[in-house]
């Protein structure tokens, strides 16, 4: 885990306030906040690189959703990808984005926000390239011009049929 403490009070007030904003249907069927994880449990399940669903937006105004891998640092996800990729240019150009991580009926954490794009004179690449090759062996730098899409999230909604399966 490399977050800070601040870093882990600032996304769980993230995670409390996004509870508060959800309208009564979504805490009715994501069972909150009985069922929603907290930020610790969050940072220990997203170790590594996932799989999340990415959503962008083309500058036309149409959605794109696409299969990609993440990874999860200091309460933030980034999203490793060429500068010529799609998702980056819609990203230029509209930075509304959202991501699904789910298993199943028994898991599923949702965000939305604003993305940026983080080049390799970015202060954070370095430490994003090292946790990339620890998780996959691969470095952005391989395929490319690399970037990482960094979400900066306005909500985040979990759920967790067995939330005590996810541990701190």
């Amino acid at each position: 885990m490399k977050e800070t403490a601040e870093d882990l009070e600032q996304l769980q007030r993230l995670l409390d306030q996004s509870i508060e904003q959800a309208g009564e249907f979504l805490r009715s069927s994501f069972q909150m906040p009985q069922h929603s994880l907290s930020a610790r449990q969050l940072i220990c399940y997203l170790q590594g690189i996932q799989t999340v669903a990415l959503a962008t937006v083309t500058a036309k105004g149409l959605p794109r959703v696409a299969p990609v891998g993440s990874l999860f640092f200091r309460g933030r996800f980034y999203i490793p990808t060429i500068a010529t990729a799609a998702r980056t240019r819609h990203v230029m150009k509209q930075p509304a984005i959202s991501l699904t991580h789910f298993v199943g009926n028994d898991l599923a954490i949702i965000a939305h926000g604003r993305g940026s794009i983080l080049g390799l004179e970015h202060d954070e690449f370095e430490t994003l390239e090292a946790l990339q090759r620890e998780s996959s062996g691969q470095s952005v730098r391989t395929w490319g011009e690399g970037v990482y899409l960094r979400m900066e999230a306005d909500v985040v909604y979990t759920f967790a049929r067995y939330p005590q399966r996810y541990p701190e």
